[in-house]
């Protein structure tokens, strides 16, 4: 490894841990810190020396920071962040499968499918909130009473205890540029859309389609306007695309940043969604027989000119799908070849 890749590290280190518009003043300035140490002539030792003097990444990169840590001690606000990172997601997810499931259980079929999905949707969202609250309130609290009554050497179950720093850790890390990181809101998103597909593909009879409303202004489901049996007659090659989508997804969370296999595997899954979507689209009896007619009726047109626009409709979708998906490759391929710093 190169002297300077110690450096570009330590940098790498620190910046990280602060605010995204300060990262390259804060960077040029500690960069210029650590050369104004170095004598012209420096060996690696002399690197890890400055660095060792300089200390760990994280308190340099407190110094930086503009609000004081004044609830929570410098002590102990390391790990204090570790659990919130830690306990935070797993609440929401607990949060998220638990008012799921109470959605499933308690849905009596006397709403529209669509109306009881925006209400759980909104339920959720609520609950989310407030059980961040709650965490963060009973971790924050829990912390000050540990610190205020002694405790300095706090050992929380799952969350590891950070180790003594020296220049030598700095060899493991790499720095990965911001066009190739695969960040961990990606990755969620990326489970949502599968999700919401999954869900929306097998219960398009009872979700995509014509709704009216009654007195009470609630939704009020007609019928669909999607061929049910025509979906349904793709969905091995469909649930295919989806076992391949999680892995690709799994794949991201474990690399973390685009590489070429990753590429390669989300042309395929986007090549072969494209192909199926626009097989299934053009089968003569895509669309539910009795919703043409309907539609007509309500607009007071023809079937004739409700068919057309029909058409119009699906032959722009396909090419909307056609070009966001070349995007999409291309994008993918694009940051794949980003080669890294380190």
């Amino acid at each position: 490894m190169k002297k300077v890749n110690l450096i570009d590290a330590y940098i790498h280190e620190v910046t990280r841990r602060i605010n995204k518009n300060k990262r390259d003043d804060i960077a040029l300035e500690l960069k210029s810190t650590i050369e104004d140490m170095l004598s012209e002539d420096y060996s690696e030792s002399d690197v890890k020396e400055v660095l060792k003097k300089l200390g760990n990444p994280e308190k340099v990169a407190a110094s930086y920071q503009d609000t004081p840590r004044f609830l929570i001690g410098p002590q102990v606000f390391d790990t204090y962040i570790r659990t919130i990172k830690l306990v935070v997601p797993w609440a929401i997810l607990i949060t998220v499968i638990v008012q799921m499931v109470e959605s499933v259980v308690l849905y009596s079929g006397e709403d529209a499918l669509l109306t009881t999905i925006i209400k759980a949707i909104s339920i959720t969202i609520t609950n989310i909130i407030t059980v961040i609250i709650q965490v963060l309130f009973w971790i924050t609290v829990a912390f000050i009473v540990i610190e205020r009554s002694g405790g300095k050497n706090i050992r929380i179950p799952f969350v590891k205890d950070l180790q003594q720093w020296t220049p030598d850790d700095l060899t493991i890390v790499k720095i990965v540029p911001k066009e190739k990181t695969i960040s961990l809101n990606d990755i969620i998103f990326s489970f949502l859309g599968i999700i919401i597909f999954t869900f929306v593909y097998f219960n398009a009879n009872h979700l995509l389609g014509i709704y009216t409303s009654n007195n009470k202004s609630d939704l009020k489901f007609v019928m669909p306007i999607f061929n049910q049996d025509v979906l349904l007659s793709f969905a091995p090659i469909v649930l295919f695309c989806i076992v391949l989508s999680i892995a690709l997804t799994l794949l991201k969370l474990k690399a973390g940043q685009w590489t070429m296999l990753i590429a390669v595997a989300n042309a395929l899954i986007q090549c072969i969604g494209t192909i199926v979507f626009i097989l299934m689209v053009k089968q003569p009896d895509f669309i539910h027989s009795a919703a043409v007619p309907y539609i007509a009726a309500i607009t007071e047109t023809t079937s004739a000119k409700i068919l057309f626009a029909i058409d119009r409709i699906l032959l722009v979708s396909i090419f909307i799908a056609i070009i966001a998906n070349v995007f999409d490759i291309y994008h993918g391929f694009k940051k794949a070849k980003i080669r890294e710093d380190i």
